[in-house]
């Protein structure tokens, strides 16, 4: 891992990713990017038809936003755990997601860390968090970060064992010099994916092998699970769990509105970290 990716809107949400952020680059000898997207520029550009430009408003702005990010810097180098974290700082005008987006494929981004503040019932239908957004869209890694973890010392891994899930578990796998705690298989029992719990088991230590995943137990829900999404987080809370590792298909369009994420919608619910892997 070389280079992790933190968007800010220098909340305090964004502030808690870029901690954590910190901490895994000191251990990876990464580079942080920290990146803010002017959305300004983005509704201004359209806009400048029907009404005048004003260039002195654009400048104050990103004079704001270079003053923003230079007090953060100057916070983190006064934090003497972090004095030898390396951290460049890029401002982009347009769309966050989008933004996002292109800036994990011009530079070969191994991890993006998002702080979010989750949301639900209408907020959730209709627009989604930037987060989810960024989760469904780049093919690297995504650490949603709702709160300041302690540590990552205990990881719950919701999975349903089936094959595909193989490029989730490879990927922690090639993490766990990172993230070196106790890892929890979580198998919501499903009679039509197998047929006993040995044949469960036995997938399982396929899967753990061909990938190369360390410190993993599997646990076994007792009974079929109505709501799954329910049954991650109270297990994951039972376990006093650090963080969630997910994988997701990633879906767009229509195949997205049906089918849904069971990884976003964990996102958008968890007061701990979740890790999103792409199987795609």
């Amino acid at each position: 891992m070389k280079k992790i990716l933190v968007p800010t809107d220098f909340s305090g949400f964004a502030q808690h990713a870029l901690e954590v952020a910190a901490d895994i680059a000191l251990k990876a000898n990464a580079v942080i990017m920290l990146l803010h997207a002017n959305e300004k520029m983005a509704t201004t550009a359209p806009l400048a038809e029907y009404y005048l430009y004003d260039k002195a408003i654009e400048d104050e702005y990103l004079d704001m936003v270079n003053e923003r990010l230079k007090k953060t810097l100057t916070e983190i180098a006064e934090n003497g755990k972090f004095a030898r974290v390396k951290i460049q700082t890029a401002v982009i005008g347009g769309p966050m997601v989008s933004v996002i987006e292109d800036f994990v494929k011009d530079h070969g981004i191994d991890l993006v860390i998002m702080g979010t503040r989750g949301t639900s019932g209408f907020e959730e239908f209709i627009v989604g968090s930037n987060t989810e957004k960024v989760i469904r869209r780049v093919k690297c890694p995504v650490l949603a970060i709702p709160n300041l973890p302690s540590s990552f010392d205990r990881v719950v891994f919701p999975t349903t064992l089936k094959i595909d899930q193989l490029p989730a578990f490879t990927a922690f796998a090639a993490m766990q010099t990172i993230f070196k705690g106790e890892v929890s298989l979580l198998y919501i029992n499903d009679p039509n994916h197998f047929n006993n719990v040995a044949a469960v088991e036995a997938q399982k230590d396929f899967l753990v092998k061909e990938s190369g995943l360390k410190n993993a137990t599997l646990f076994i829900t007792d009974t079929e699970v109505f709501n799954e999404e329910d049954a991650i987080l109270a297990f994951a809370h039972q376990n006093k769990a650090d963080m969630i590792v997910m994988g997701t298909h990633q879906r767009r369009g229509l195949s997205h509105l049906f089918l849904g994420s069971m990884t976003e919608d964990t996102v958008n619910h968890s007061d701990i970290p979740v890790l999103s892997l792409s199987i795609k």
